[in-house]
């Protein structure tokens, strides 16, 4: 093959359902690259093959958290990259193989570089055994080695900070503990790489040990650009997703979607995230500019159950920027939150990983079949037309008062412990495992159950408006809510005139506290600073208007108790006002009233985006009652500058992009003329390739050496 057919391949493969403005930008990125590997020096060999992977983030429409293990609900999403040449809402990653057993990896943006550039590629940490073979053994090995990784950088690890507790010693700023850190690059990186060494049979296998086994692994060059915004776009996913085609490509692995999907969830399992696929499905294989409702079942491999259209031209959605949800939500939480791990209330992380675990240790205590997923029940009849029938409606709520209210960890253990030889035979039956086999796997499995957290400090009102704190796993309400996610959002697909409501609905399963809009000052009086306020300062802003408006904690076990689902006519799922992720904020909860109070309650509302707890939230406007653009001036008065929030981006409105790629050019000094087709082709298309710098592509290829 000619080096122009080669190079028009692979230029053919990147234009593949990508937007014209994403490839521009694409172009652009890949000159960053080469620019980036002069100035640093970065020892990449023009003659040597290098691999290429591109990732987007992805947009969540609807249905937050439901992706969750052995609930296995779907989301409704689709990719999203940067809309022109000056955009960078995807990842371009560039990767060569290396003899100096190192791991490099030199990034364009410097608030992600480490204090080196390079980690041992030698790492015994890096290197899973035999033993590591599902998600629930990887978890414990990969965040082990994202630790290590971390702390080699100079971060600070739990054990560290509590030593320095106990001595009574300063403690290091968050932004450098380790827990705060663990999806840092080369903590995805490491990740992305490591998980492909849990590819052990076949062919794959066998081509896997071949590059990066322990006796052929000599290192990589890595090199990587992307401006994803940070806090529900999924941009630790576009890197992982990004990494993984990379090597896939560079070494002809030959691993299809389906599985590469799996292997990136599995690998993000070793950076803090316990959730389901949908995310690095959405990016592998989404559709350009379509919302699609994607099975998060691995047995499902990625079904799309439906394509369904968002009524953009009546609702429109901003997303506006809150707080880093691991390094200061604490501080926005009421009490919601702990700093540190040895808090008796959880930290973000800590709730992530319990309510992450949740459905899990439901499906145990309830005996739900291996070989059946909570949503799997109820699927067909949500699909139909949002609402389910009498005998399916009673399986869900005998399911849920099958699940204690509340109950210490402690106390689950010892339920567990009763269902050890069920689970055992399990194993047994569905996955073919002999009984010694099935009962280790067992103990691994339910002790990886409950690490990373512990019984959590929560606040609720009771029915009868008494408030009351309790110590225990609100189990009943957090896999409640999965349920009534699903049926929420299926609701709304069906009924998407009412788009206001149910986007509120869905809300009230991360709500932390209740705040009547009608108690709170007048739009003129929000957008302006209170006498009140004078001499507070951000969170005790917040505290003091939580106090003045009579803020309550929301109580999430409403129409949960066990005489209420057990009633003859009882709520239909969709009505359910009780349930609870516990990934909202107090901060976002008073946003929530402040805008229906300026502009109705029929007019805005709000929805945390993705995981939560913090960062960018999606604000929802019905443009038949309140115009978009003065819903954004209000949120820069009332809340921006109200409680000094000075995000670099005010507002993200995402646009399509294309699904990953992975390629593999035979020499890095190709990519000029590759660069070259890619602007040729975004012209073309209408874009105006146009760089931030003005340098033309000559020049920067000239800068960078390569012909």
């Amino acid at each position: 093959m000619s080096a122009n057919t080669h190079v028009e391949g692979i230029f053919r493969a990147i234009l593949v359902n990508r937007p014209v403005g994403q490839i521009a930008s694409i172009a652009s990125q890949l000159v960053e690259l080469l620019q980036t590997a002069n100035e640093r020096n970065v020892r990449i060999r023009d003659d040597q093959p290098i691999a290429m992977g591109i990732a987007g983030g992805r947009l969540r429409i609807a249905f937050m958290h439901p992706d969750m293990s052995r609930f296995y609900g779907p989301a409704w999403q689709m990719p999203i990259g940067a809309a022109d040449v000056d955009g960078r809402e995807q990842i371009v990653m560039l990767i060569q193989s290396s003899n100096d057993h190192r791991i490099h990896l030199h990034l364009t943006n410097p608030l992600y570089r480490e204090s080196t550039n390079y980690i041992s590629a030698d790492d015994e940490t890096m290197y899973p055994d035999s033993g590591v073979s599902d998600l629930y053994s990887y978890e414990v090995f990969g965040t082990h080695m994202a630790e290590k990784l971390l702390a080699s950088f100079g971060y600070f690890t739990d054990e560290e900070l509590q030593s320095r507790r106990d001595k009574h010693e300063p403690l290091p700023p968050p932004h450098k503990w380790v827990s705060n850190n663990l999806r840092r690059p080369f903590s995805l990186l490491g990740n992305a790489i490591a998980s492909l060494r849990t590819l052990r049979d076949g062919p794959i296998g066998a081509n896997v040990s071949a590059h990066l086994g322990k006796e052929s692994f000599r290192g990589l060059c890595v090199t990587s650009t992307g401006g994803i915004p940070q806090g529900g776009f999924a941009s630790s996913s576009a890197v992982t997703v990004a990494a993984k085609n990379a090597l896939n490509a560079l070494y002809d692995l030959g691993i299809d979607a389906d599985r590469l999907i799996q292997l990136a969830c599995q690998a993000e399992y070793g950076t803090g995230v316990r959730a389901g696929s949908l995310d690095q499905a959405t990016e592998q294989i989404g559709k350009v500019g379509q919302g699609t409702l994607i099975s998060s079942n691995p047995r499902d491999h990625h079904r799309v159950i439906g394509d369904y259209p968002v009524p953009s031209s009546r609702f429109q959605t901003v997303f506006v920027y809150s707080v880093d949800r691991d390094r200061d939500a604490w501080r926005w939480s009421a009490g919601l939150y702990g700093r540190t791990p040895e808090s008796d209330r959880l930290t973000t992380i800590e709730i992530r990983k319990m309510t992450g675990k949740a459905a899990e240790l439901a499906a145990i205590l309830v005996r739900l079949p291996l070989d059946v997923d909570f949503f799997q029940v109820i699927e067909d009849e949500l699909v139909r037309d949002g609402v389910l029938g009498p005998e399916k409606l009673q399986w869900v709520y005998g399911t849920l008062r099958d699940l204690p209210l509340l109950a210490t960890c402690e106390e689950l253990r010892r339920l567990f412990y009763d269902q050890r030889q069920w689970y055992t035979n399990q194993l047994v039956k569905h996955e073919r495992l002999d009984k010694d086999a099935a009962a280790q796997r067992t103990d691994a499995i339910f002790d990886s159950l409950f690490v990373g957290w512990h019984t959590p400090l929560l606040r609720r009102v009771t029915r009868d408006g008494r408030f009351v704190e309790e110590s225990g796993v609100p189990l009943r309400a957090i896999v409640g809510y999965l349920f009534a996610e699903v049926a929420r959002n299926f609701y709304l697909i069906h009924h998407t005139d009412q788009w206001i409501e149910y986007v509120t609905r869905s809300q009230w399963g991360d709500r932390c506290v209740d705040i009547d809009p009608e108690r709170l000052p007048s739009i003129e009086e929000m957008v302006e600073q209170l006498d009140w306020e004078k001499g507070l300062d951000g969170p005790q802003v917040l505290e003091a208007w939580l106090e003045r408006c009579g803020a309550m904690p929301f109580n999430y076990n409403q129409d949960l108790e066990d005489e209420q689902l057990s009633a003859a006519d009882p709520l239909k799922l969709h009505l359910i006002r009780g349930t609870n992720f516990f990934r909202g904020l107090p901060l976002i909860d008073l946003v929530e009233a402040m805008l229906k109070r300026a502009f109705g309650r029929d007019a805005v509302a709000v929805r945390i985006n993705a995981a939560g707890q913090g960062d960018f939230f999606q604000v929802h406007v019905d443009t038949e009652c309140a115009n978009i653009n003065d819903v954004k001036a209000f949120v820069q008065k009332a809340f921006y500058s109200r409680f000094g929030i000075h995000p670099e981006n005010e507002f993200v409105e995402p646009h399509p992009g294309g699904p990953a790629v992975g390629v593999r050019l035979a020499r890095y000094d190709q990519l000029p003329e590759l660069i070259r087709r890619l602007e040729a082709a975004s012209r073309q298309g209408g874009a105006e390739p146009q760089r931030r710098d003005d340098r033309s592509t000559e020049a920067a290829i000239e800068q960078s050496g390569t012909p």
